[in-house]
C-alpha cells in the first residue's frame, strides 16, 4: 500500500507542477495581450459578416469573416472607418481614403485627394470632399454612384 500512496503522491506532484507551469506561461503572456487590448473603440462599423473599430489610437482593428481581405485593416491614423458588404474603408488623418477586401465592382478603388467623411455601402462608396462635393465609386448598378 505505502507504494501506491508515494505514485499517486508523485502523479499529483508532478501534475500539480505542470498545472503551475502551464499558469506561469499564461501569466506570462497575458500583460501583453492585455497592453495590447488597452486602447478603447471611439467608433464602430457593421459589415455583412465582419465588423471594425476605430480605436483611440487612430488605428483599426477588424475581426469576423476575411473571405476577400476586408478584416485586413492596413497600418496608419485613421479618423474615420466605414465597413460595406466585403469591403471596408477609413478616412486617414491626413484626408486620403484607403479602401481593402473585395474589389469586383471597383468599390476599394478610392479616388485620390482629400476627404472629410467616407461611407461603404454594398459595391459601392462614397466620400465627401472638404469642398462638399461628394464622389462615388463602385457599382452603379442603381445610380448610386451619381452623386448631384
Amino acid at each position: 500500500m505505502p507504494n501506491i500512496t508515494r505514485r499517486s503522491a508523485a502523479l499529483t506532484a508532478l501534475a500539480l507542477a505542470a498545472f503551475l507551469a502551464f499558469t506561469a506561461i499564461i501569466t506570462l503572456d497575458m500583460p501583453s495581450a492585455q497592453a495590447q487590448r488597452s486602447e478603447r473603440a471611439v467608433a464602430i462599423t457593421v459589415g455583412d459578416d465582419h465588423a471594425c473599430a476605430l480605436l483611440d489610437s487612430g488605428a483599426v482593428e477588424c475581426w469576423g469573416d476575411n473571405d476577400y481581405g476586408q478584416t485586413d485593416a492596413p497600418g496608419g491614423s485613421f479618423s474615420a472607418v466605414s465597413a460595406g458588404y466585403v469591403h471596408t474603408c477609413g478616412l486617414r488623418t491626413s484626408g486620403a481614403v484607403v479602401c481593402w477586401g473585395h474589389n469586383r465592382s471597383g468599390q476599394t478603388d478610392a479616388p485620390g485627394g482629400s476627404f472629410s467623411a467616407v461611407s461603404a455601402g454594398g459595391e459601392h462608396t462614397c466620400g465627401l470632399r472638404a469642398s462638399g462635393a461628394v464622389v462615388c465609386w463602385g457599382h452603379n448598378r442603381s445610380g448610386q454612384t451619381d452623386a448631384p
